[in-house]
């Protein structure tokens, strides 16, 4: 039942499935090129983010600290309205 036959060699397997071992090599490439180009376009907007966030920190900082000194004058125009001349401070 043994043939004599020997396996195909490395030239009649790329002759027969050459065609289709490039295609799918060439897919291969494109789609890693255009996958990574969009993760390049992805970390380019997260890069984006970081300052876009940290100017909103920044005035949200200056907003509360703008809210303090206005509860800080009008608590100190409250007090020097109701306190004695002696207890003004400079």
């Amino acid at each position: 039942m043994s043939t004599d036959s020997s396996p195909p060699s490395a030239a009649m397997l790329l002759g027969r499935f050459g065609r289709y071992i490039a295609a799918v090599v060439l897919f291969s490439v494109v789609v890693v090129v255009f996958g990574f180009q969009e993760l390049l376009v992805v970390v380019w907007l997260v890069l984006a983010l970081i300052p876009l966030y940290l100017l909103y920190r920044f005035v949200l900082a200056f907003e509360r600290i703008a809210d303090a000194a206005q509860r800080f004058a009008s608590v100190r125009e409250r007090e020097s309205g109701s306190g004695s001349a002696s207890d003004d401070r400079p």
